[in-house]
C-alpha cells in the first residue's frame, strides 16, 4: 500500500454558476471561450479536430458526438482548468435544493430593498 501526499485544494464556490450554465458541458463550452488558447489550438491539444470539439460542445440535435469523460480529462490536461471545473461541480452538487432556494429568496429580498431605496432616491429628484 502506498500513500500519496496531496496538495491542498482551495475552491472559491460561486453558487450562481449552475444558474447560468445548467450543465457541465455548457460551462466547459463557456470556459473554452475564456481560455488563452484559441479553440483550434485547444482542440489540437485534446487530440480532436476543431469541428469535432465544436460539435461535442454544442451538441446539435441528433448528433452522435458527445463531450465525454475522456474529453473532460483532455480539456483539463490541456488547460489546467481543474479549479474552475471543480468549483462548478461543487456549486452544483454540494448545495441542497433547500439551501439554494433560501439563498435565492434572500437575494430577491436584498434586491427588493435596494430597488426600494433607489426608487426613493429617484422620487426625491422630482
Amino acid at each position: 500500500m502506498s500513500s500519496i501526499a496531496h496538495a491542498n485544494l482551495n475552491l472559491t464556490i460561486d453558487h450562481a454558476l449552475p444558474e447560468h450554465w445548467p450543465s457541465l458541458r455548457s460551462y466547459i463550452q463557456f470556459r473554452v471561450q475564456e481560455q488563452r488558447l484559441n479553440a483550434a489550438n485547444l482542440a489540437s491539444k485534446m487530440d480532436l479536430s476543431p469541428s469535432v470539439l465544436s460539435r461535442k460542445l454544442n451538441q446539435p440535435e441528433g448528433d452522435t458526438q458527445r463531450f465525454n469523460c475522456d474529453d473532460l480529462e483532455g480539456y483539463i490536461k490541456a488547460t489546467g482548468d481543474i479549479g474552475s471545473v471543480m468549483s462548478y461541480l461543487a456549486a452544483k452538487y454540494l448545495e441542497s435544493p433547500e439551501a439554494r432556494q433560501t439563498r435565492a429568496i434572500e437575494r430577491v429580498e436584498s434586491l427588493a430593498s435596494e430597488l426600494q431605496l433607489a426608487l426613493g432616491s429617484l422620487k426625491a429628484f422630482k
